[in-house]
């Protein structure tokens, strides 16, 4: 006998005695009920209204249904969220749980929903220097530069002594005709050069490179513009570039010796160096095979090239030598004798801007930073942006509201499935708005602290 099935029921194989169909029909739902928790998070940053004021809105307006700010803060949480495609937004303008994080449970007009649609959205972002005719709406770059760096200070209740600034380019595979389209030899493919620059895990900078160019001689310019913004707030701090053998460049390091800036990056090895450490090798290759372990060790010397280096520079170099195969490695840096031993300088400080490649990797992988599928530059440039303040925005939420439990350390990927995507029922009254989720939730704990916290911080300002 053929099965009976109502339109729009799923049946699935019997369990515990009992026929299986499943619908879509519970009403007023959201699987995003911990977008309240992300809203808390943004008003005590600001960050949506600041990043809105980044913009130049040249629309009628008596024509403006969303405002600059929604349309951000709508573009911001979808990324947070999870929604790498303007096309899902088609189906969250709709999400109650959306418009309650924008403030908005209706549309102004009757054919208009409470959020925008892809179209929309799609304008903001493609917009040009100058309005034209569908796209009247236009960022303003260098203000959207600057920003992220006002953001990281702000979270300082005072100038730190000290800041360690790590940079570091990674490839953005691109599969279309983007404008600046361009094959990289190392990576194998057609790809974007993203430069991003780290304090900690607070990012300042995300600047799109093409392929064709060497995003580390332009590296200067970015380190300079963020210096130079940092000292004019905090004209005292001791700031510490850090980078890999690319960066070690003569006219990054000697701005940065002018400009009172240390700076530690890796040196690519050459025959002249490894001479120049000859007789540690030959001990620790002697060491190596005594023991039948790895052996490594240290010196630290003055160094300068042939012709590309216009002055003297401390060099430090590691030996190692391990199951009879050589491991040197150098670095070139600022920082005199007497502040650190060479093992100290490399195991200790160099090493540790490996952690970078993690927040690169959140960035791509869980804040979709590589959607650079627009065809111009400027706008998968400002696509870049909207993901950094994506990772801005979750790594705020976890810095405020998230100490001391399961999540302190969680990657964004792990914070969003775990404590955001909670599925919500939305009841509307008169009065209220209801929000039921469910009691079996298993970080309730961890959602009920971050509630705390955060409406603390808010009461605060």
């Amino acid at each position: 006998m053929q099965t009976e099935c109502s339109a729009g029921a799923y049946e699935f194989p019997a369990s515990c005695g009992r026929r299986v169909v499943a619908r879509f029909d519970g009403g007023r739902m959201s699987s995003d009920g911990g977008v309240i928790l992300v809203k808390q998070a943004d008003d005590i940053l600001g960050l949506s209204r600041r990043f809105a004021a980044c913009f130049r809105d040249k629309r009628h307006p008596g024509f403006v249904e969303y405002r600059v700010e929604d349309l951000v803060r709508q573009r911001i949480m979808g990324l947070a969220l999870g929604y790498e495609d303007l096309n899902d937004h088609d189906a969250l303008r709709h999400d109650l749980i959306f418009g309650l994080a924008s403030g908005r449970l209706s549309g102004g007009r009757a054919n208009c929903a409470a959020l925008a649609g892809k179209s929309t959205l799609n304008r903001l972002e493609r917009s040009g220097q100058q309005a034209d005719r569908y796209c009247r709406i236009i960022a303003d770059h260098e203000a959207l530069a600057t920003l992220f760096v006002m953001l990281f200070m702000d979270q300082h209740e005072r100038a730190p002594a000290r800041i360690v600034l790590d940079v570091d380019a990674t490839d953005d595979r691109i599969h279309g005709h983007q404008e600046g389209r361009a094959f990289h030899g190392y990576y194998g493919h057609n790809c974007y050069l993203p430069l991003y620059v780290f304090c900690g895990d607070h990012l300042l900078s995300a600047t799109l490179r093409t392929a064709d160019r060497d995003p580390r001689k332009e590296a200067l310019a970015d380190i300079r513009r963020i210096v130079e913004q940092i000292r004019s707030r905090w004209p005292r701090v001791r700031i510490l570039v850090r980078g890999d053998s690319g960066f070690a460049r003569d006219s990054l390091m000697t701005w940065c010796e002018d400009n009172h800036v240390d700076f530690l990056f890796g040196l690519a090895g050459n025959t002249r160096l490894y001479d120049r450490i000859a007789s540690l090798s030959a001990e620790v290759r002697d060491e190596a095979a005594t023991t039948g372990k790895a052996a490594r060790g240290f010196a630290s010397f003055d160094w300068i090239t042939k012709d590309s280096w216009t002055r003297r520079r401390r060099v430090v170099a590691k030996a190692e030598w391990r199951h009879g195969n050589r491991y040197h490695r150098f670095i070139v840096t600022t920082l005199p004798q007497g502040m650190s031993d060479p093992r100290h300088l490399y195991e200790q400080i160099y090493c540790a801007r490996g952690d970078m490649e993690n927040r690169i990797k959140e960035c791509q992988m869980d804040l979709f930073s590589d959607r650079t599928s627009s065809h111009t530059i400027r706008a998968n440039q400002l696509r870049l942006w909207f993901s950094a303040a994506a990772y801005v925005l979750l790594t705020a939420l976890q810095r405020l509201a998230l100490g001391q439990t399961s999540l302190e350390t969680a990657t964004c990927g792990t914070i969003r499935a775990r404590l955001l995507k909670i599925a919500t029922r939305v009841t509307l009254s008169v009065r209220r708005i209801v929000l039921s989720m469910p009691d079996m939730f298993p970080c309730q704990h961890e959602f009920a602290l971050a509630h705390a916290r955060l409406r603390r911080l808010r009461q605060a300002i």
